[in-house]
């Protein structure tokens, strides 16, 4: 059984990743590949596709896994591909409008919150668990918006992927395997989009450098400086509140969703705290990054934040297995368990 369950994987996980990259990565290589005076309608587009990237991964591995879903769906949590469409579409709009920071999250929130509201209720659902929808948008969003503020783009993607990984090992730990596999692939789209930004970034620093070191230089003046400033680590495409926000929100009906479908012994408290990683590295990590080397900014947070979720993570599969087996009993007909088990 392994050959199939390479082929799920490379069709499920690594072509959506794969998309999600292309759809977030080529606007950043535009963006490069343009001279400065040219630059700005272009990092609006490529901001654009910054907000696309995770929600294709996810729709396109879940159109691959369950195939075309019709309304209303046969099942509660086939809304997800139209609520994450949402979404994205919502986080494309508003990240190339020219407007605070704020205005663009409350857009967002109010939007995103109001389709959850409405339309994403789950088996096992109730008042409450509709209620922690809501404000678990409303709450993260704003988080994760302060996040990308202060953090690089690059440094958002990586914590955006830890986050979907990690979500995506809870969902398997509550036997909601499928959903898990697509939320790894959104990971992986974005720890790719991460990486291909980190590269052209750095390409773009050793031009700035370049460039300024072939000009006359004024005494005293620092010219790396001056052509790259450490706060802005030289994006090309910053990252916008709108897509953090989006992230988030998507982020928070896939964790609910799984926490709706949960059999096993994954607790709300791991939900959360995954959610809410990326604000623990930046709450850690800002007052000691001062002056510090972009790249250092990066490793600290994406570090922090990794080592939150692994905790969280193996706190929640040493839960689940001391309970005698008791999570081991509900995969359901979900594929990709069923997959795993006949390979053993």
């Amino acid at each position: 059984m392994l050959p199939e369950v390479a082929l799920y994987l490379v069709k499920v996980l690594v072509l959506p990743a794969l998309l999600g990259l292309a759809v977030g990565g080529l606007g950043v290589l535009m963006v490069a590949r343009r001279a400065e005076a040219d630059r700005a309608l272009a990092v609006r587009r490529a901001q654009v596709g910054q907000a696309l990237a995770a929600p294709v991964a996810f729709v396109a591995s879940f159109l691959l896994e369950v195939g075309p879903v019709g309304l209303p769906p046969a099942e509660r949590w086939h809304l997800l591909p139209y609520a994450v469409g949402v979404a994205a579409i919502v986080g494309a709009i508003v990240s190339g409008m020219r407007s605070a920071r704020w205005v663009q999250w409350s857009i967002v929130t109010v939007i995103l919150g109001g389709l959850a509201w409405r339309f994403v209720v789950f088996p096992a659902s109730n008042p409450y668990i509709q209620t922690g929808l809501f404000g678990s948008i409303v709450l993260v969003g704003l988080l994760w918006s302060a996040v990308a503020r202060d953090a690089c783009s690059v440094g958002m993607a990586m914590m955006a992927a830890i986050v979907f990984a990690g979500l995506g090992v809870l969902m398997i730990l509550a036997n909601f395997a499928s959903l898990g596999v697509m939320a790894m692939a959104v990971a992986a789209a974005l720890a790719g989009f991460g990486m291909v930004s980190g590269v052209l970034n750095l390409r773009e620093a050793a031009r700035l450098r370049a460039a300024a070191s072939a000009q006359p230089v004024a005494v005293g003046a620092d010219p790396a400086g001056a052509a790259c400033p450490a706060e802005a680590a030289c994006e090309l495409v910053p990252w916008t509140a709108a897509a953090a926000t989006t992230l988030a929100a998507i982020a928070c009906v896939l964790a609910l969703c799984g926490h709706a479908y949960n059999y096993g012994e994954v607790r709300p408290m791991h939900w959360a705290a995954i959610l809410l990683s990326p604000f623990f590295a930046l709450l850690v990590c800002k007052p000691c990054l001062r002056g510090a080397k972009p790249i250092v900014g990066v490793a600290w947070r994406a570090g922090l934040c990794l080592v939150v979720v692994l905790t969280t993570v193996i706190n929640a599969a040493s839960r689940g297995g001391s309970e005698d087996g008791a999570a081991a009993g509900s995969t359901g007909s979900d594929p990709m368990a069923d997959m795993l088990e006949e390979s053993k």
